[in-house]
This record gives C-alpha cells, sequence and structure tokens, in this order.
C-alpha cells in the first residue's frame, strides 16, 4: 500500500524533506508558490543556477522523480482554504515553509483531520521539529496563535547546513511516524545552536484547554489518556 504524503515548503528544508521522503518510498504532494533565487542557492542544495526563475515545487518534484521516487508538484499556497484539496488524500503532512501562517494552517488542518503531521523550523543556527499525531497535544497548544512579526530566514538568515540538519531530522521523524513508531509524537525537538549542540532538547506539553483545534478533532486530547502506541 503506498503512503502519501504532502510536503509543504521546497526551500532549504523541504529539499532535503522531499528527497528523503521520496527514498523512502513515499508518493510525493509539493506545495509550494515561490521560484527559485540567487539569494536561495546556499541553502536549498537541491537548486542550481540552471533552476533560477523556475517554480521550485516542479522542479523539486522533478529531482525526486529523477532519483526513482514519487512525486506531483502544485505551485500554489497551502492556506486553510485550499487544504482539503490539496491534501486529502494525503496519509501523512509535513511542513517546511517559512511562513507562521501557512505552519498553523498545516498543522490545524492536520489535528482536525485526524492526520499525524510534522512542523520543521530553522533560523540562523538552530530550529525545531514539532512531531504531532491525533489525541495529543497539538502546534496550536503550544505557540497559540502565528507570530506576525518572527523573523524569516530572508529577514534573520540562517546557516546553510542548519536547514540541511533540521531537515533531516524532520525527514526521520515522518518516516517514523508513518511506520508507527509514536516515541516522539506530542512533542518539540529544539536545537538552540547547531554549531554547540547537536542534541535537541525534547519538549513535551499538555493540551490547551481552550485550543481551538483540538476543539475540532476527531480524537480529543482530553477524552481518554492516549498511549502513545495508539495515537494515529
Amino acid at each position: 500500500m503506498t503512503t502519501r504524503a504532502v510536503v509543504v515548503g521546497a526551500g532549504g528544508l523541504g529539499g532535503p524533506i522531499a528527497l528523503a521522503l521520496g527514498a523512502a518510498g513515499l508518493e510525493l504532494l509539493i506545495v509550494d508558490p515561490d521560484v527559485v533565487e540567487l539569494s536561495n542557492l546556499h541553502r536549498q542544495i537541491q537548486f542550481t543556477t540552471a533552476d533560477l526563475g523556475h517554480p521550485k515545487a516542479p522542479r523539486l518534484a522533478g529531482l525526486v522523480v529523477g532519483r526513482g521516487g514519487q512525486a506531483r508538484a502544485v505551485v500554489d499556497r497551502f492556506t486553510a482554504a485550499r487544504a482539503d484539496a490539496l491534501a486529502a488524500d494525503a496519509d501523512l503532512i509535513v511542513d517546511a515553509s517559512d511562513d507562521p501562517a501557512t505552519k498553523f494552517a498545516v498543522a490545524d488542518w492536520a489535528v482536525t483531520s485526524g492526520r499525524p503531521y510534522v512542523i520543521a523550523a530553522a533560523l540562523r543556527y538552530g530550529g525545531n521539529v514539532m512531531v504531532g499525531a491525533p489525541g495529543l497535544a497539538c502546534y496550536r497548544c503550544l505557540f497559540e496563535e502565528p507570530d506576525r512579526e518572527a523573523p524569516s530566514c530572508a529577514d534573520a538568515g540562517v546557516l546553510g547546513p542548519v536547514v540541511g540538519a533540521i531537515g533531516g531530522v524532520a525527514a526521520a521523524v515522518a518516516i517514523g511516524l508513518v511506520r508507527g513508531e509514536r516515541g516522539l509524537a506530542g512533542a518539540l525537538l529544539a536545537f538552540d545552536d547547531l554549531r554547540a549542540v547537536a542534541d535537541p532538547r525534547i519538549v513535551r506539553f499538555a493540551a490547551r484547554r481552550d485550543c481551538p483545534a483540538c476543539a475540532r478533532a476527531p480524537i480529543s486530547p482530553f477524552e481518554r489518556p492516549v498511549k502513545l502506541a495508539e495515537a494515529r
């Protein structure tokens, strides 16, 4: 049976994530609205100068296919209004975008649709990876609302190898989720400064009683204690 995954974002994080998931045999849909720019190349190793000006999603999907994987692309932004059309048949969704609103749209859709999900972020010298599964505290439980003033990679910069490291971790936990591994589900892996410490802090947290996403979830984190092995 083919496992389908949506990768939202085809940039510095999305590249290594998509390549790893494609190599693991997942069928991918890659969603990204942007084109390749010269300033991207130092951290988006899947692209070269030959890709400049071209949409990122089809270029990345073509690279996955060229390496023997299955992938198709949609040049679009992932929003709440477009979520069902883009991800209705997905078994897993992974956010690799550089936009807080997109991350919340991905996480909220996953929670209310009962799908496992991974949210990856990288900035400057570190980043974090949220591992989500039904019946557990969610991304919105922790962060509550998008930070409209949060700097992007374009604003604050990111060390090129950092996105590769964070993307690799995100891909590994995503593959674990689809294989039934739930040991890290409901936790945030925080990498404070990868120049100094390679191991993450693993942050576990309780579901928030007034979380609007959990209120719409098919498996509520408040109905009964959910064992990690049971969460799907």
